[in-house]
């Protein structure tokens, strides 16, 4: 069975490298940048089974990548991670379609159930 393909977009590098390493584990092949035009066009070459991406990322805020990633490949799962806890914020995207919304610090166990269920491994 193939592995699920999973891009992560994050601008703290440690934060997806232990999350790479903790979704690796699992058998997932997972891409990573920092970089919000990186990941749209890994998005649109690679299409990846799902995308994590934060809130705040290196060159765009989340609303303007979560449209555009949208435009391009509106088919796959799309989970905000933020630290944000602002009702606001999260309501808006709600509003936008986000799949899920994950709150930093990240609960692992919880993130590789939610995982496994939207792509119906679980």
């Amino acid at each position: 069975m193939m592995s699920k393909k999973i891009l992560l977009l994050d601008d703290e590098t440690e934060y997806i490298a232990s999350l790479q390493k903790f979704l690796q584990e699992f058998n997932y092949a997972v891409g990573s940048t920092i970089s919000s035009k990186q990941a749209l066009e890994l998005i649109r070459d690679d299409k990846p089974d799902l995308v994590l991406f934060d809130y705040k990322s290196l060159d765009m805020d989340g609303d303007v990548f979560f449209k555009k990633a949208k435009e391009i490949c509106p088919s796959i799962p799309y989970i905000l991670v933020t630290a944000w806890n602002d009702p606001a914020i999260l309501e808006r995207f709600k509003k936008m379609g986000v799949t899920d919304i994950i709150l930093k610090p990240i609960d692992l166990k919880n993130l590789l159930s939610k995982l496994q269920k939207i792509l119906g491994e679980g």
